[in-house]
């Protein structure tokens, strides 16, 4: 069982963020709310207020306008971000990659970063997944008689948010990954979740003995993820401060939880991670940008754990949004 330290780190480091200074994106300087207000879905919630109704038209002006939206539409996915890890999986990384390859030979590293970073065989977790399109996505990446396998948890099922129209998107997954996909309904930061987290790995591994492993069974045991993928996003307010602050701890949290809370400690150790991503594993996750002195925390928590860190904006995003994407690499592998 996992020792997990976020609620600890969270109360010595809540003070940081009494006051938030103003970034080039935001309008206003606001304390964001108690952590115990934070909703990590419906962030295109209704409201009365006439600024939320004129966002809200704004909103699906841009919907209508969106060529991935159509695409979505069209190709039966869930939302548009599943061309943003699409993008991400085929377009970013292999470029990252070959500069951190030519990087790697000069400097003499014996660790080389995965070949994919959705690899066939790999297991992934997706913490926040409905609508589902990051676990749709990756499953059509995964082969199952190699061991691929998804892990998806979230407040609300997969379908719940879908039009009728739409195609059954845990009925599709699973026809990818037939008995090596597990969704769980519930708030990963809870403990009984991340104890059904871990029986879904250990499900996993059975599964992975039984079909791929046959015979090397220590393939099997304790069976980690090699990739742990966060989209989520907190409920809108219209207050961007606001909004990028409650997102923004939920990516901290989702970072804890991959390779444990002691990695937003200046004394955190690589060998002590208590976090569940396997060594040499990768974290892909969600955030709004809102000035480096408020990422500041995440940034460097991450590149404690990881051996090289980056930061995305796939074309899939909108160019006025303040999204981006932090990518790491090759966790435990920094030091």
């Amino acid at each position: 069982m996992i020792e997990f330290l976020w609620s600890l780190r969270r109360a010595s480091c809540l003070g940081s963020r009494a006051a938030i200074s103003r970034c080039a994106l935001c309008s206003h300087q606001k304390r964001p709310p108690p952590i115990g207000e934070l909703l990590v879905r419906g962030k295109h919630s209704q409201s009365k207020s006439k600024q939320r109704s004129q966002s809200s038209n704004k909103w699906l002006e841009r919907q209508r306008k969106d060529p991935y939206v159509g695409m979505a539409q069209d190709q039966g996915l869930p939302s548009r971000s599943s061309f943003k890890l699409q993008e991400i999986n085929e377009l970013h990384y292999p470029n990252l990659l070959a500069k951190l390859e030519e990087k790697r030979k000069g400097n003499g590293s014996n660790h080389p970063y995965p070949r994919a970073l959705i690899q066939p065989g790999a297991l992934i977790l997706d913490l926040g997944a409905a609508p589902g399109g990051w676990s749709l996505y990756a499953s059509t990446q995964l082969k199952f008689d190699l061991g691929g396998a998804v892990v998806s948890v979230d407040l609300l099922s997969l379908d719940e948010t879908l039009h009728a129209r739409n195609s059954d998107i845990t009925t599709r997954i699973r026809a990818n990954l037939q008995s090596n996909f597990h969704f769980i309904q519930g708030d990963f930061t809870m403990n009984q979740t991340r104890e059904r987290i871990m029986e879904a790995f250990t499900n996993v591994s059975n599964n992975t003995q039984n079909n791929y492993c046959t015979g090397k069974e220590s393939c099997a045991i304790g069976r980690r993820p090699n990739l742990v993928l966060s989209d989520m996003a907190a409920n809108f307010t219209g207050d961007s401060d606001t909004d990028a602050i409650r997102t923004l701890d939920l990516c901290e949290r989702a970072l804890a939880f991959a390779v444990g809370g002691s990695c937003f400690d200046r004394s955190y150790s690589a060998k002590e991670g208590q976090g569940v991503l396997e060594d040499g594993g990768v974290f892909l996750c969600k955030f709004f940008s809102c000035g480096k002195e408020n990422e500041a925390d995440l940034m460097d928590a991450s590149r404690r754990a990881f051996g090289s860190v980056h930061v995305l904006k796939p074309k899939a995003s909108r160019k006025e949004s303040s999204e981006m994407y932090l990518l790491a690499l090759g966790h435990k592998y920094a030091r």
